[in-house]
């Protein structure tokens, strides 16, 4: 059958085609996608041939969250039924254009290892940036912490936000730290208890808040040595705790002397798997984490290039982006 997908197909050109989907494999369920959400960061690396972890393959249909609807099921898979709502963070299929990772698409295969059920209570737009969500919850369950301690969140970003969000659900006092004003009004509203600009003045400011010469955590979802250097002077020495979140395509990022000097623990984690996924599925269920009041472009799929060519410009405000199909 013949299905709508984005497609990058080249660096910097994103298009919409029609593309062959071939029934379900064994092991594999074909899903009818109601949303999926753009992870504008690793998504935009992508587009450029900058994901330093994989070259993009072009022509390649990209993203890697979305959910929908079962509608075929392939041989020998067990548990999964026709009309079940799922979430899907691959797409899987072997003619050109490629997935990479293939859920920017109206109708696609995937392996029953990259689905996960959508628990009673959980808003499908929600689920539908379960990844970049779990990305979050994973920053915020990384780091040693107490009910009331302080966290600052570095980055006002859909990462930021969200590490921000999951770390209060940990009984956490957050603080995030970010430039865009609507991103910052959002945090206040709905992530952070507390968001402030970035200046010069960070420190004390934070301080102010906080009443406290040092902070226990911090969530750097940004990383670069510049802001490294700025933040540092919050962190007590032999106890304070970094937890690096997110995608960077430079080698180095980090002064590794600098945190040697101060004897800081560090934290580094990446990447997807079934427990932090159906947790943070369990936290959105609760209402604990949520995509929906930060979502500043709900659109039809077929406005894709010009949402790819808008975080690339950053012509205008956004902060998460979702595709209707």
């Amino acid at each position: 059958m013949k299905t709508r997908a984005v497609v990058f197909s080249a660096i910097d050109e994103v298009g919409i085609q029609d593309i062959e989907m071939p029934a379900p494999a064994a092991d594999e369920v074909q899903i009818q996608t109601s949303f999926s959400s753009i992870s504008s960061g690793t998504e935009g690396w992508a587009l450029h041939n900058l994901f330093t972890w994989a070259p993009t393959p072009f022509p390649a249909v990209p993203g890697y969250q979305r959910v929908g609807t079962i509608s075929a099921v392939g041989d020998g898979v067990d548990g999964w039924n026709e009309g079940d709502a799922v979430m899907a963070t691959m797409g899987s299929w072997s003619s050109s254009p490629v997935p990479f990772w293939g859920s920017h698409v109206g109708v696609a295969n995937s392996k029953t290892e990259h689905l996960f059920r959508l628990p009673e209570g959980v808003d499908p737009i929600d689920a539908a940036a379960t990844v970049v969500i779990q990305v979050g919850y994973n920053a915020a369950y990384r780091p040693y912490m107490e009910p009331g301690d302080w966290v600052v969140v570095i980055g006002d970003g859909p990462i930021g936000q969200f590490g921000a969000q999951a770390a209060r659900v940990r009984g956490g006092r957050t603080i995030l730290v970010g430039h865009r004003q609507q991103r910052l009004d959002a945090a206040a509203a709905f992530s952070a208890d507390h968001a402030l600009a970035e200046s010069p003045e960070m420190v004390e400011q934070i301080r102010a808040i906080t009443g406290q010469h040092h902070v226990p955590v911090i969530i750097d979802t940004v990383q670069r040595h510049d802001v490294q250097a700025a933040y540092l002077p919050l962190l007590q020495r032999e106890e304070g705790q970094i937890v690096y979140s997110g995608f960077s395509p430079e080698e180095t990022w980090a002064s590794m002397a600098d945190l040697h000097k101060a004897e800081l623990t560090t934290h580094y984690i990446s990447g997807i798997t079934r427990p932090r996924m159906e947790a943070t599925l369990q936290l959105m269920a609760k209402g604990k984490l949520t995509l929906s009041p930060l979502i500043t472009h709900r659109v039809s799929f077929d406005q894709a290039p010009a949402m790819y060519q808008m975080i690339d410009t950053k012509s205008e405000p956004f902060l998460s982006i979702v595709f209707e199909w």
